[in-house]
């Protein structure tokens, strides 16, 4: 450094002209020589030493993390360069410094927004699945809730399952009369499921039902012992059990089943439940509807339909025979003697006897065929596709039920017995409307009371014409009202 090249070079200079001088020029030349020395020494300590160590701590307070701090650039020696160079990096680590905490915030901002953007998008398709869950809840209550018919409303929850609900196998179960599950409806369907019955507690379908809570199998393999099947077993898959219940009732029970394990996640099991709901208000709704339906046209005394129902009945017989060339046979029947069996032994008998007669006649007909009670002690019956020669058979055998009967109260009658007298009659070959077809079979019954009662008697042209019978019109109006009533 310069600061030490001047004390050498003037000591050099001094021992140059030592040789030509006295000891005590030496001695003094030597101690100024010391003194320089000395002075260089102190001038280096303070002047270098200082500026290094200044330097040194402005490199500490950087490297601790100070990139704001900056060297003293003294003169253009080297200590002088070394703290311009520092400065420079200091000033492009500050930089680098401020360009990482600008891109950090920068990724931050980034993720949070990417964070936000997630959120939302998970938000959005909670939305979603929650709209389409109401969408689906909304048509099943519109569709279920339109229909008062038991078999359609049946159909409609079949298509609503497979459409909407992307359930590929399913049945219904209704609880039956005898209190057991009854399949009414499966998809797919077939003989090896409609009919099925399962008790109460027996597979997952009994326990919903017995418990009024919903059994979930995510996997029928690990569940043998709850999951039942009459169609052979099923080896894999889940399957989802919910009851049907309106005020706390159980209707029935809707088995809903996939071939993935654990196929129904938290979301389905709360709509199906809610969809299971809808189906009870339905069900209950169109029960309530055949119930009151039933109450309209069933005579209350004898359990069977009134004059109403069997005229709406007759009506459409007729017209479906005269669509396709079929046969219609009406059949009156009148209990013989019916006056004489009140008066005897009073109109409570009475009752029970028309009852018992209803249930005998009950139990000889189809179920296709209609029987009604027509008023008073008389009785009807509509044949569809039934001949004159079969309705001849029929007839007689409702006539022979009755006789050979032992009633209660049968011994007050002449005869010792309840008799009937029949009538009958048929389309086309007696007569082509409904007022033509029930005045034949009614004049029919007239002649079997006039040819002594316990017979059967087919129309035959001009028994319309007798003197002691008075006729009328028997025809119901729009309304279902009789209009006009023939009294034989």
């Amino acid at each position: 450094m310069a600061g030490i090249a001047v004390p050498s070079a003037l000591l050099a200079l001094g021992l140059a002209f030592a040789s030509g001088l006295s000891a005590a020029a030496l001695w003094s030349l030597a101690g100024f020589a010391a003194g320089l020395v000395v002075m260089s020494v102190l001038a280096f300590h303070f002047l270098v030493n200082a500026r290094l160590r200044r330097l040194a701590l402005v490199m500490k307070r950087a490297g601790e993390g100070d990139m704001l701090v900056r060297a003293v650039a003294q003169g253009q020696d080297e200590i002088g360069q070394l703290a311009v160079a520092f400065n420079r990096l200091l000033g492009t680590m500050t930089a680098l410094k401020a360009e990482e905490l600008e891109a950090t915030r920068t990724l931050a901002m980034a993720q949070e927004e990417l964070a936000l953007k997630e959120a939302l998008e998970q938000s959005a398709k909670k939305l979603e699945a929650r709209v389409n869950q109401l969408s689906i809840l909304y048509d099943v209550a519109r569709s279920l809730t339109s229909t008062l018919e038991v078999d359609e409303l049946l159909r409609r929850i079949s298509g609503l399952v497979k459409n909407r609900l992307d359930i590929k196998r399913f049945s219904l179960m209704l609880v039956n009369s005898s209190g057991d599950l009854e399949i009414r409806v499966a998809l797919p369907g077939g003989p090896d499921q409609d009919g099925l019955v399962f008790a109460m507690g027996e597979g997952a379908c009994g326990q919903a039902a017995q418990t009024q809570k919903a059994v979930y199998l995510p996997d029928v393999s690990r569940d043998a012992s709850i999951f039942v099947t009459r169609s052979g077993p099923r080896l894999s898959g889940s399957l989802l059990a919910v009851p049907i219940i309106a005020q706390e009732q159980v209707l029935g029970v809707l088995n809903l089943e996939r071939s993935e394990v654990a196929g129904f996640d938290a979301a389905e099991l709360e709509l199906l439940g809610a969809v299971a709901d809808q189906v009870a208000i339905g069900i209950r709704n169109a029960r309530l509807h055949e119930e009151t339906v039933a109450l309209s046209i069933t005579d209350a005394l004898t359990d069977v339909p009134n004059r109403r129902h069997l005229f709406s009945r007759l009506d459409i017989e007729l017209a479906r025979a005269q669509r396709y060339g079929t046969q219609v046979s009406f059949i009156m029947v009148d209990i013989d003697h019916f006056k004489k069996l009140n008066d005897a032994v009073g109109h409570r008998a009475g009752d029970s006897t028309l009852r018992e007669v209803a249930d005998l006649l009950k139990g000889q007909v189809r179920k296709l065929d209609t029987l009604a009670r027509y008023g008073g002690e008389e009785f009807a019956l509509v044949l569809p596709q039934v001949g004159k020669a079969e309705a001849l058979e029929v007839a007689e055998k409702l006539r022979r039920a009755v006789a050979d009967h032992v009633f209660a109260f049968g011994d007050v009658q002449p005869g010792g017995r309840v008799t009937l007298s029949v009538g009958l009659a048929s389309l086309p070959g007696d007569a082509v409307t409904l007022e033509a077809l029930v005045d034949a079979a009614d004049s029919a019954l007239y002649a079997s009371k006039r040819g002594g009662r316990n017979v059967v008697t087919a129309y035959e042209p001009g028994m319309e014409l007798h003197p002691g019978r008075e006729r009328g019109l028997h025809r119901t109006t729009s309304s279902g009202e009789v209009a006009a009533v023939i009294l034989a």
